[in-house]
């Protein structure tokens, strides 16, 4: 763990020690860390040592230098930690994926017949299911991490309060009324979360 933490403070402080201040740079390094500690135990299903990520990480890291853009006015930090979370889902989710084609694979050896597109009807039934609730709970997480994203960022406490109870699923009524806001603050707020998720989504490939 200690090589792996070494390689990551490294990395992190090739790309970016120009950039930022040591007390910064040192912030930087431990969020990193953690996000990579409560990611790992996320996956823990798959058994994979901390070393396993590293060129995960890395490639992440790399990624968030060239992708930055400070005039987006999100911070660095919750930029860089969006990226790597997504990353290494990614990866899980790769190597999910082979292990469960092993395991059909296995199932199939003891069940015949097939489609019409030459797949067991076990495969097929599994295939459906895990396309379509791997989609949904893709886009349920990835909703629900930029809108917590958007409500940490966010300095005002009516957007945050106004941005909480419309990701609670409040009408927009409901929403103006125990806010005392009006239409166009409304308006003005979700236009502000448009611009936010599509910032991130942009730059985040096969959610």
């Amino acid at each position: 763990m200690n090589n792996f933490k070494h390689i990551i403070n490294e990395v992190i402080a090739s790309e970016f020690s120009e950039q930022l201040t040591k007390e910064t740079l040192m912030h930087f390094q431990r969020s990193v860390i953690k996000i990579i500690n409560t990611e790992h135990q996320k996956i823990s299903f798959l058994q994979l040592e901390k070393d396993d990520l590293t060129s995960q990480v890395f490639l992440a890291i790399k990624e968030v230098k060239e992708k930055y853009d400070i005039n987006k006015n999100v911070p660095l930090i919750a930029y860089a930690n969006f990226i790597i979370k997504r990353r290494i889902l990614d990866y899980a989710k790769f190597l999910k994926r082979d292990k469960r084609k092993i395991t059909i694979q296995m199932i199939n050896s003891y069940r015949s017949g097939l489609t019409d597109e030459g797949q067991t009807f076990l495969e097929r039934d599994i295939d459906r299911f895990s396309f379509v609730k791997s989609k949904e709970d893709d886009r349920s997480n990835e909703i629900k991490e930029l809108f917590f994203l958007f409500i940490e960022k966010t300095k005002d406490k009516v957007e945050k309060k106004a941005a909480m109870m419309l990701y609670k699923g409040y009408s927009q009524k409901e929403i103006i009324e125990k806010n005392n806001i009006t239409r166009k603050d409304f308006l003005k707020l979700k236009e502000k979360l448009k611009k936010f998720f599509n910032y991130f989504i942009k730059d985040i490939s096969k959610l």
